[in-house]
């Protein structure tokens, strides 16, 4: 095993997984974190783990993925916790598929046609089974479903609890970014690095590095990467907060609402292609409102505490790459687009892996960035 400091460009739930899993391994690691976290996916996410309900809008390549990830994740959060003592807010309730009219129906009809021809378990249910688990949901709601097998974390507090986790196992982390690399004969041999409050940029030097900077893979880099067609798909997320209404995720085909313990309702989520454009619009937070209501009346009585703006990171494939690139020493991890939370610890359990074993892993072949290379 290569012992050497492997950097870690990118400190959201992806690059803090990938540093929290090699650093139980025993490997030393160095997280570069932006200063500037405007349009984070791991700030504005919702943090539903759903490969059972999303398996019908997502890449089919992603669901074993999805699967093995979301089975990782209870063991997952009680390792991070026991290293932070910070709760990460997870839950295990899961999901209500719920359809308000005709159309509706036809779209649960099909998912739920979608799920069984793959074995992913569901419970259908009549309007009074429903308004039986969620009082709150409106008179109109007319058939849906109980998805078991879908679970929530809090991100943000998952984020938290990374960042303790990583420093309380010895990692070191700094105010960077990565503008680009250093390398001898097709070898890392170094990041180019900016850190904050410094305008020159410096060399960093390593041996090893994992690029995990989401929806700026490749932005603004000076150096050769796969051509994945990196882009940030643009999502707007509502924060409300009262009494608490809900139990479960609530999901129909135009809104999902997500319960915290505390009371907060997160709304979401709207998807628009608008460039690395952070500001909130008026439009998408009254479609995402009318919509919610429209499942939950009560939810017209909550205090409104936030809209938040992100950058889904999606490739020109819509899969992930996690992996060796070309240049010996550099990884990728990114381009998770919609389900970042989810397949973090999955995709950093093998990434980790396979740089520990010093060769790709087998689970991790569909992703791998040299498709890119070959392709181009």
């Amino acid at each position: 095993m290569n012992s050497a400091e492997v950097v870690i460009a990118g400190a959201g739930i992806i690059g803090l997984s990938v540093a929290f899993e090699l650093l139980e391994q025993g490997v030393p690691v160095r997280v570069l974190a932006p200063a500037d976290e405007t349009g984070t996916a791991t700030l504005t996410a919702a943090g539903m783990l759903a490969p059972v309900s999303e398996a019908d809008v997502e890449h089919v390549d992603l669901i074993p993925l999805a699967l093995d990830s979301l089975a990782r994740y209870p063991d997952f959060v009680r390792r991070i916790e026991a290293a932070s003592n910070i709760t990460c807010g997870y839950r295990s309730e899961g999901t209500l598929w719920v359809a308000l009219q005709r159309d509706h129906r036809a779209e649960l009809d099909h998912l739920l046609d979608f799920m069984a021809d793959r074995g992913m378990a569901a419970e259908r249910l009549d309007a009074r089974s429903l308004r039986r688990l969620e009082p709150a949901l409106s008179p109109r709601v007319v058939a849906g479903c109980r998805i078991p097998g879908d679970h929530q974390v809090d991100p943000r507090a998952l984020r938290e609890a990374l960042f303790a986790a990583v420093r309380q196992l010895g990692g070191q982390v700094d105010a960077a970014s990565a503008c680009g690399v250093d390398t001898r004969d097709g070898q890392l041999a170094g990041l180019w690095i900016r850190r904050q409050g410094k305008d020159e940029p410096e060399c960093l030097p390593c041996e090893r590095a994992v690029l995990a900077t989401g929806a700026w893979l490749g932005k603004d880099f000076q150096g050769a990467l796969p051509a994945c067609g990196m882009r940030p798909v643009w999502g707007q997320v509502l924060r409300l907060r009262g009494e608490p209404i809900l139990d479960h995720v609530i999901r129909t085909p135009d809104v999902y609402l997500v319960p915290r313990a505390d009371g907060r309702l997160i709304i979401g989520a709207s998807s628009e292609e608008r460039g690395f454009d952070a500001s909130a619009r008026a439009g998408a937070t009254y479609e995402l409102l009318r919509h919610a209501i429209a499942a939950v009346p009560e939810i017209a009585e909550l205090e409104f505490e936030e809209v938040s703006v992100g950058f889904r990171p999606a490739t020109r494939d819509h899969l992930p790459v996690i992996g060796a690139s070309g240049t010996s020493g550099l990884y990728l991890c990114g381009g998770h687009f919609r389900n970042g939370v989810l397949l973090a610890p999955g995709s950093a359990a093998a990434l980790a892996a396979s740089m520990v074993a010093g060769q790709d892993h087998a689970e991790l072949a569909p992703f791998s960035p040299r498709r890119f290379e070959t392709a181009t």
